[in-house]
């Protein structure tokens, strides 16, 4: 070819691709994240809430039957679901008995960045006894009855939107003892 019908070829070539860069769909927007909570009262609000559904999971373990830990863990994730399955596993290997039940006595709440939330909470231990076979406590004679615990809440795919990813004591926060 010569490169006078070669021009109108090249260019001819060029418009259609141009024409075919047009006919593609531009790319899907990419969803913003939205905020799990509309207000800081909201979310200190379902973080109470789920620090007592988890409380009441626990409540209603048999260390005997680890199917009953399951919705403790589904409040839970790591940190706290690790330590958590430790502490469950050890217990029901160690055949102890668990009485009574935990509750807690005052939640404060720190703070919401809008993905996490932090609060102060005294959990009351109190009425919880733990035994071997044999009958023998294993709970120690000092033991603090009411603990003054740092939790930790993070966004989750749960009933209250959060889950508990540290539940550790707390430095310089105290509880009332009974």
């Amino acid at each position: 070819m010569t490169s006078s019908r070669i021009l109108p070829v090249l260019a001819t070539a060029v418009l259609a691709l141009g024409l075919l860069a047009g006919c593609t769909p531009a790319p899907e927007p990419k969803p913003t994240k939205t905020a799990a909570f509309a207000s800081d009262e909201e979310a200190f609000a379902a973080a109470e809430e789920t620090y007592e559904a988890y409380i009441g999971a626990l409540n209603q373990t048999d260390l005997a039957d680890t199917d009953t830990f399951g919705p403790v863990f589904t409040l839970l994730r790591n940190p706290a679901l690790a330590s958590e399955k430790k502490g469950l596993s050890t217990y029901h290997a160690e055949h102890l008995t668990r009485t009574g039940d935990s509750s807690f006595t005052s939640f404060t709440p720190l703070s919401f960045d809008g993905e996490k939330v932090l609060a102060n909470l005294c959990l009351d231990v109190s009425a919880v006894e733990m035994t071997r076979e044999s009958g023998e406590s294993i709970v120690p004679d000092d033991r603090l009855n009411v603990k003054p615990l740092e939790v930790t809440f993070v966004e989750a795919d749960t009933s209250t939107g959060l889950a508990i990813s540290s539940n550790i004591r707390a430095e310089g926060f105290q509880c009332d003892q009974p």
